[in-house]
């Protein structure tokens, strides 16, 4: 009954934890418009910047430099906004893998019941 119980969690917390970490980007769908359409306006005449540019509309970073210098903020202000994203960032990664981590301790701790249930079976 252990056994299912700890392999039953392990499986959600991994399964959640990798979702989280891989599946989403932590940017909307709103955003990164918003972002692209930035790029567009500030680098309109250069294919090669936006061909770098385009793609970091995933990071949430990119996304609060694109809104900074498109609100006409001040350096000060921008480095706070890009600050900011990148350390809520860093946490949601934080936190993905501690939920990595849990599942596959969970994962262990069945291994071990299982091994343990065989073991006062014999």
């Amino acid at each position: 009954m252990k056994t299912f119980l700890y392999a039953g969690l392990g499986v959600a917390l991994l399964g959640v934890g990798l979702y989280l970490q891989f599946g989403t980007t932590g940017v909307s769908p709103a955003e990164r418009l918003r972002c692209a359409q930035a790029i567009e306006k500030i680098y309109g005449d250069s294919g090669e910047a936006k061909y770098t540019l385009l793609p970091k509309c995933g990071e949430p970073g990119m996304v609060a430099m694109m809104d900074a210098r498109t609100g006409a903020a001040g350096a000060e202000q921008a480095a706070q906004a890009i600050a900011s994203a990148n350390r809520s960032d860093l946490v949601s990664i934080l936190i993905n893998c501690a939920l990595i981590g849990a599942g596959i301790g969970a994962l262990g701790a069945a291994a071990a019941a299982f091994r343990q249930s065989k073991k006062q079976a014999a």
